[in-house]
């Protein structure tokens, strides 16, 4: 393991992309205009609770030390993609870095009409899930795999080093107070300068202290509708395994009403608590009949059921859609991820990091142009000199696209085309075990994307949880190369 300071190239980018378990965290080492120290920039620094297991990397703090020794605690640029446990979870200890600038999407701009409907509209559904979660407690439902699995889903949004953290769900009645955005505020507080937020397509953005680079935000959109599009069809989809569901009005039902406990999946007019039920006046000798209080009569005949079952109560099973809905709350941020490609300035190669944006995300890309003076530049060029690839979502059916070069839709058919198209690498942020092992299982890298990727890039894919041998016949060519147990380096040359 080298260990010191992170070296930049005389010219291009070196490009680190640490083991840290499922999640994201690139260190780039751009060479500084005038000499000097590189100029660096982090892209996002998370995982997913327990993904590391598998792995030779023990904690997240043990990546932090390291990117502290590689940059002497100065990082110029902080790449924020999107708000997810396992993008944001290894900031909260940077406590004694500093930070030049940070990125944000303008998702993130709290000035932003836009960014703030759909802030509120998310913490709603967030509050509702929480509302949820704790009924499925009250009623003791809390050894169902249906209230684990809500309680990992929420993680997700809320952060944390353990899945099952109750102080973090308390704590996330505040969503201000979740970890996740604890970690963001952090950054944010220990930049120099304010924090920047990138609207696709507005301007042509440059790398401070970098010569020629330049930086182009592709997403994520500002179309709500495509915000909520995430799962492509038809030839659009790669072949495998695919998530789908719908989410109707359920928040609402599950949120905290104001009394302290949590609603009915209908208007309270139109109920009766329970510890009343059996007591009530007009309802009671209802209620105790069919549903069940004290003692049960036998049934009259062998094959039928006593009137007073208590099973017939459904009074938390409605409860159980909250995993679906779980599901839909964490998969609607993904398409808010910041999605950036950085030119270089003699080449023009193309290095492309999308965080998790999926189907609507990808579509628009192409919606918009960049203009530098009498230059108009489109996603579709800027993707034809892609040389290096940050695959979507770790890898997952509904975050790489399939197409052909003469689609109209961005694709993977799109990238690595043209005079450096034989150097086209991939980067996969996925511990494939750890996934499979997920209850339902999280298909990451999709086996159809992982070949596809294979095959374009001619063997030079790294995925976290894969070694390499620094001999292995597809690397010989690519420059000062690195394969550890704490990260994957190699340069991308800009001549």
């Amino acid at each position: 393991m080298a260990t010191g300071a992170m070296k930049a190239p005389h010219n291009g980018v070196k490009v680190r992309m640490y083991r840290q378990g499922h999640g994201d965290c690139f260190l780039l080492a751009f060479p500084r205009q005038g000499g000097g120290k590189p100029v660096y920039v982090l892209i996002d620094c998370g995982y997913k609770p327990g993904s590391q297991k598998t792995l030779k990397v023990e904690k997240i703090s043990d990546i932090v030390k390291h990117i502290a020794e590689a940059t002497d605690r100065f990082i110029d640029v902080v790449v924020i993609t999107h708000e997810h446990q396992d993008h944001v979870n290894g900031l909260k200890h940077f406590a004694d870095f500093k930070f030049g600038q940070v990125w944000l999407a303008w998702t993130e701009n709290p000035k932003d009409d836009d960014a703030n409907t759909l802030r509120q509209k998310h913490e709603d559904q967030l509050l509702g899930l929480l509302g949820a979660r704790e009924r499925m407690q009250a009623l003791a439902l809390d050894d169902q795999p249906a209230f684990r699995r809500v309680s990992e889903l929420l993680s997700l949004e809320l952060g944390g080093e353990r899945e099952t953290d109750e102080s973090l769900f308390a704590a996330a009645k505040d969503p201000r107070r979740s970890s996740n955005k604890r970690a963001m505020k952090l950054v944010k507080d220990l930049a120099e300068g304010e924090p920047m937020f990138f609207v696709p397509h507005e301007k042509i953005e440059s790398l401070p202290g970098v010569d020629g680079v330049r930086v182009f935000a592709l997403g994520p959109p500002k179309n709500a509708d495509l915000l909520d599009d995430e799962d492509p069809k038809g030839d659009m989809a790669f072949p495998g395994h695919g998530l789908a569901g719908s989410a109707p009005s359920f928040f609402a039902a599950a949120a905290d009403s104001g009394s302290g406990a949590a609603a009915a999946p209908f208007a309270r007019r139109h109920s009766i608590p329970q510890e009343l039920a059996f007591d009530h006046p007009d309802c009671g000798e209802f209620f105790s009949g069919f549903y069940g209080r004290g003692e049960v009569e036998e049934a009259a005949e062998a094959d039928e059921t006593a009137d007073g079952a208590p099973w017939r109560r459904i009074e938390g099973d409605w409860l159980f859609a909250a995993e679906e809905f779980a599901l839909k709350l964490n998969k609607g941020i993904n398409n808010t991820s910041l999605v950036l490609a950085f030119e270089l300035p003699a080449t023009k190669k193309v290095l492309l990091f999308v965080g998790d944006a999926q189907l609507g995300s990808w579509e628009s890309w192409n919606d918009g142009t960049w203009r530098d003076g009498e230059e108009e530049i489109t996603a579709r060029d800027l993707l034809a000199r892609t040389v290096l690839y940050k695959v979507g979502h770790h890898g997952s059916h509904n975050a790489t696209l399939n197409g052909t070069e003469d689609d109209e839709h961005p694709n993977l058919a799109w990238m690595g085309q043209g005079k450096f198209g034989d150097e086209f690498t991939a980067m996969i942020t996925a511990v494939r075990e750890w996934a499979l092992g997920r209850n339902p299982i999280w298909d990451h890298p999709l086996e159809s994307i992982k070949k596809a990727l294979v095959d374009k890039c001619r063997g030079r894919v790294l995925q976290t949880d894969t070694d390499v041998a620094t001999d292995d016949e597809a690397w010989k060519d690519v420059p000062d190369v690195v394969f550890d147990d704490l990260y994957f380096e190699f340069t991308v040359p800009d001549e």
